[in-house]
C-alpha cells in the first residue's frame, strides 16, 4: 500500500509519515499540490491524503484536478482541523472519499481509514 500525502504543515506530513511507516505502508509527501500529477506518473498510489491548505493551492483545486484526470478513481482522504459542517460547505459538490479531523488522527483511525480503502482493491 502507497500512501500519496499533500500537506502543507511540515509537523503533519510527518506525522502521518511516521504513522504510514509504523504500519508498513509506502509514504510519499509533499507540500505542493503541482507535484501531484508528477508523483502519480513516477509512483503507483493506492491511497491520497489531503490537508486542506497547500502550499500552493487549496485542496478544493487539487481534487478538482484529480478527479478530472485519469487518478480520478483514487480514494481521496481529505485531514482536516476544520470543522465537519465547514469541511461539507467548503467542499460541497467535490467527490472525495471520507475525511479525518487532525484532533482524531491516531494508528487506529489511520490504519482503519486505509484499510477500508484496500478491501476494495
Amino acid at each position: 500500500m502507497r500512501i500519496l500525502h499533500f500537506e502543507f504543515s511540515e509537523f503533519f506530513r510527518r506525522f502521518v509519515h511516521d504513522l504510514s511507516v509504523r504500519l508498513g505502508y509506502d509514504y510519499i509527501g509533499t507540500d505542493s499540490g503541482d507535484n501531484a500529477f508528477k508523483l502519480l506518473a513516477k509512483h503507483d498510489v493506492n491511497i491520497i491524503f489531503t490537508g486542506m491548505e497547500l502550499s500552493d493551492m487549496p485542496a478544493e483545486q487539487l481534487i478538482e484536478e484529480l478527479k478530472s484526470s485519469k487518478y480520478s478513481e483514487l480514494p481521496v482522504v481529505i485531514l482536516t482541523s476544520s470543522e465537519i459542517a465547514n469541511i461539507h460547505k467548503r467542499l460541497k459538490g467535490l467527490e472525495f472519499s471520507d475525511f479525518i479531523l487532525k484532533e482524531s488522527l491516531t494508528i487506529e483511525s489511520f490504519k482503519k481509514c486505509v484499510q477500508r480503502f484496500e478491501s476494495l482493491e
